[in-house]
């Protein structure tokens, strides 16, 4: 079986508040077998690399249902992930984060008072 994942984005940064401190991400994978798992876990490390700033939880698809956390945390789905195009799929979520970042905090440091 071809592993995937799909990522969502949480939190202050995807409700627009002025000065995040992190961006928070959810990785929802198949299962906890080995193979998901370990996908998942690999994932996690490249997207921590691109995005030092993001705060990054995993879990399956089974726990994410069981604890209803999409719909808790009003996750945004972001992007999904394939072991076939990782590195792509991650510079691509990391490239767009990224711009999302710094223009908050260019919005911030030029509506801050002089």
């Amino acid at each position: 079986m071809t592993e995937s994942l799909t990522v969502y984005g949480f939190g202050s940064f995807f409700k627009g508040k002025t000065r995040p401190s992190d961006i928070d991400l959810l990785l929802v994978h198949r299962s906890t077998d080995f193979a998901s798992s370990k996908f998942a876990i690999d994932c996690k490390a490249q997207i921590k690399s691109a995005l030092p700033s993001a705060d990054i939880v995993m879990l399956s698809q089974a726990e994410a249902e069981s604890l209803d956390f999409l719909e808790r945390a009003k996750a945004i789905k972001l992007a999904n992930v394939s072991v076939e195009s990782m590195d792509a799929d991650v510079r691509a979520l990391a490239s767009r984060l990224l711009r999302r970042w710094l223009r908050r905090k260019e919005s911030t440091h030029s509506a801050s008072p002089k």
